[in-house]
């Protein structure tokens, strides 16, 4: 036998009447005070309970049971009309078993959407896009580096323009993205190299005067151009917004307690989204490369001296190790 106590709503003032409910028949009874009626379990809907709050049964013409009695309205529950899949949830999150089955699946759809699915759908997206999206964005971060941490190049006018002329005759001869080669000067960011989304490729004057050779130049820009090649400016972007608007909805409030336990994920994402992005620039790198007939060696060296203690890749590191990437560009090379 089914029997709670609970208040009752008659549907037309906000007076509450204390009650005793009873499933008899195939009917509920509602007895206490002056009320005193039954209706049909088929036009009976238990609301699920939702955290300490007292669950709801809905009777017909919008009459109400208010109860604390969680095991009587489970058991009623099976009884009634109630098919609502807030229904089913509450049942599967009544079980220890199916409650640790779904959280282990949910965290294997989480896992696998944010390191396969987002990478896939921004690399689609990405090239969906039309080219000046990448341009405009380009453009504008271009600005604010010559504003913040770019001062122009003090290089001669006419190195610049060598080493801008190696690079398109070696792009006579092969294909290359759509590019435009600056150069800078930089106290922030050093011997370094940059491809921006749109195609801008800045070389600052340190890595000029770090390179030994102008084919180490021609090296690092073609892994420059690999990052044009594959719009990883723009797939960086659209894979942060896609990573962080699933840790978003998966920590509900990001903007708490919950900034670190959400940040550290996402840094640890970010990171490994830039490795693999980087080994794809390699990649292209090393093939273009192999088609110019220039040592990858050159790669590796300038590369070498770049970081003159190279290490294995770390947790959270942007760019793989430096001893893992050296690794393809020490052979001999093959010139196609």
């Amino acid at each position: 036998m089914i029997r709670f106590a609970a208040d009752y709503f008659d549907g037309e003032t906000s007076r509450a009447h204390a009650v005793e409910a009873s499933v008899d028949a195939g009917h509920l009874r509602v007895r206490g005070g002056a009320v005193d009626f039954a209706v049909s379990l088929d036009r009976v809907q238990v609301a699920p309970p939702a955290g300490q709050a007292r669950s709801v049964v809905h009777l017909p013409d919008a009459r109400e049971l208010h109860s604390a009695d969680a095991a009587a309205l489970l058991e009623l529950s099976r009884l009634s009309a109630s098919a609502r899949p807030e229904r089913w949830a509450h049942l599967l999150e009544s079980r220890l078993g199916f409650a640790l089955a779904a959280l282990v699946v949910s965290i294997l759809i989480v896992t696998a959407g944010l390191r396969w699915g987002v990478p896939a759908v921004a690399q689609l997206a990405a090239h969906a896009l039309p080219g000046w999206v990448d341009e405009r964005i380009g453009e504008e971060a271009l600005a604010l580096m010559d504003e913040l941490s770019l001062s122009p190049s003090t290089l001669p006018a006419a190195r610049q323009q060598a080493l801008t002329q190696k690079i398109a005759d070696q792009c006579r001869r092969q294909t290359c993205p759509s590019y435009r080669l600056l150069f800078r000067d930089s106290k922030l960011f050093g011997a370094n190299a940059m491809a921006l989304p749109g195609g801008t490729v800045v070389v600052t004057d340190a890595l000029v005067g770090l390179a030994r050779h102008d084919e180490e130049l021609l090296a690092v820009v073609a892994h420059e151009l690999g990052h044009v090649r594959h719009r990883h400016g723009l797939r960086m972007a659209l894979q942060s917004l896609g990573a962080g608007a699933i840790l978003v909805a998966v920590t509900g409030d990001i903007g708490s307690v919950t900034d670190l336990a959400a940040g550290l994920p996402s840094l640890r994402l970010q990171s490994g989204y830039s490795r693999d992005m980087e080994r794809e620039a390699d990649a292209y790198a090393l093939a273009w490369l192999n088609t110019a007939c220039i040592p990858p060696t050159r790669f590796a060296a300038i590369l070498g001296r770049i970081d003159d203690d190279a290490s294995d890749t770390g947790l959270l590191d942007s760019h793989p190790g430096t001893r893992e990437r050296l690794g393809p560009f020490r052979g001999p090379g093959r010139c196609l």
